[in-house]
């Protein structure tokens, strides 16, 4: 690994963990609230569901799932920036040779470049984040869900993010391991394409001007 995607790596991993530990629980309460259901309609907004959460569960009602993204996320970050700086270097550099050298002829393929780097990085960085979020996900609502549960039900409880990637491939395959994989790339695939044309764009025109 060069210099650059070393500092990429730790620099993604370092920034990735900080951000999860200070929004995890907003995110939890946005699982909860999306997933339905008469639990979830006793909720009447985000600070609802945290103040709920930690009076029924504690602090560990408010990082559930936190044990999926420490292990699969924070990779997948590292996955998804260094990712995209290796496909970004060499579509530049086959960009470069089958380029004209005219100013705007590169400035037009610089924009493709990061554009298509971005949309590629998401595609390889979901198979990492899909599982982590399908199992991080079903952890943060099970609780909720087991309210109006039969007791049949509830034993499937899950222990933890490997005891849910456990019973997940057991149960469902890895098709419920990677359930909503497509929906996801089509969903974050042109984000990342967008945002980082864009990031690239306007970080050059800032230098410039």
């Amino acid at each position: 690994m060069d210099a650059d995607l070393l500092h990429s790596a730790m620099g993604s991993a370092t920034a990735g963990i900080i951000s999860r530990i200070c929004t995890h629980p907003l995110d939890t309460a946005k699982a909860r609230l999306q997933s339905g259901g008469d639990a979830a309609r006793t909720y009447r907004g985000p600070v609802d569901v945290l103040r709920k959460t930690i009076r029924t569960e504690g602090i560990r009602g408010w990082y559930r799932g936190f044990g999926a993204i420490l292990v699969g996320g924070t990779p997948g970050t590292m996955i998804y920036l260094c990712s995209y700086e290796m496909f970004k270097k060499r579509l530049s550099a086959i960009s470069n040779k089958s380029s004209s050298t005219t100013i705007s002829a590169s400035n037009d393929e610089s924009f493709v470049v990061h554009f298509a780097a971005g949309m590629l990085a998401e595609t390889i960085a979901c198979i990492v984040y899909v599982p982590v979020d399908v199992i991080k996900e079903r952890l943060q609502v099970q609780q909720q869900q087991q309210q109006n549960a039969s007791a049949a039900v509830a034993q499937q409880q899950y222990h933890g993010s490997y005891d849910a990637l456990r019973k997940i491939m057991k149960n469902e395959g890895m098709r419920g391991v990677y359930k909503g994989y497509v929906a996801t790339l089509f969903s974050f695939g042109p984000f990342s394409a967008i945002y980082f044309g864009l990031y690239e764009f306007t970080k050059k025109s800032a230098r410039e001007h």
